[in-house]
């Protein structure tokens, strides 16, 4: 009896070491240092895969041998080399500026804008009856004069654009009103100064209603000392 079992434990080992093999460490089937014959004949003969670690230390999709722009914060959208994604910035007016930059949202497609997205305010051409009229600028003195020209009508009386008005004096210069009416005599010397309109054809002068006498109704009379500012020299018009 002693003898068989000693038998059936010699038959049985390799068996039980081949078994044991079975799902061990991957080694294509080339460690048969406890197997028999049979057990290395229908060993597992497969080419194993190698489990490879892809480093992508911000989680952003792009392994880190790749990532040019290391460091993302999670949930940034980027591109194949790591970096964000340059989205175009937002322009809902399509003025050439961006959204969070306009001041002036919703100008009509194809206006003239500045760098804040506002129109830019041209001056309208001066009146051509009467000789060309144009902005003289400084006279090389430090004081000045300036006022408007409006459509003397409630509720708003708009400003006249491109009209002109003259002074007289020591120095004799002419202005134009702008966009909004409004005109200004910068660097004139010190003196007595004349300020008249000249009157657009169809219109009637409504206001000062007295004053030094111009072609086109009463004006102004301005005394000035170097430095003065006389404002609020205003014009009113109508059309009859």
């Amino acid at each position: 009896m002693r003898a068989l079992i000693v038998l059936f434990a010699l038959v049985a080992t390799p068996f039980v070491a081949g078994v044991s093999q079975v799902g061990a460490k991957c080694d294509n089937g080339k460690s048969d240092g406890h197997r028999s014959v049979q057990g290395t004949a229908s060993a597992h003969k497969g080419v194993c895969q190698p489990q490879v670690t892809v480093l992508d230390a911000d989680h952003d999709g792009v392994p880190d041998s790749l990532d040019k722009c290391p460091g993302t914060p999670l949930g940034t959208t980027v591109d194949a080399t790591g970096c964000p994604v340059q989205s175009s910035p937002v322009d809902t007016d399509l003025d050439g500026v961006p959204d969070n930059l306009d001041q002036c949202p919703g100008t009509p497609v194809g206006t003239t804008v500045d760098a804040s997205g506002c129109p830019v305010q041209s001056t309208p051409p001066p009146p051509t009856s009467g000789g060309a009229c144009v902005n003289s600028g400084s006279a090389g003195g430090t004081a000045s004069i300036d006022g408007q020209v409006y459509k003397d009508a409630s509720p708003s009386y708009p400003g006249l654009a491109g009209w002109c008005v003259q002074v007289t004096g020591p120095v004799t210069a002419t202005a134009v009103t702008d966009t909004y009416g409004n005109y200004w005599f910068p660097g004139l010397p010190a003196g007595t100064y004349t300020v008249c309109e000249v009157l657009q054809a169809g219109w009637h002068e409504t206001f000062p209603p007295s004053g030094p006498s111009c072609a086109s109704g009463p004006g102004w009379t301005i005394t000035l000392n170097d430095g003065d500012g006389a404002g609020s020299i205003w014009f009113g018009n109508l059309t009859p």
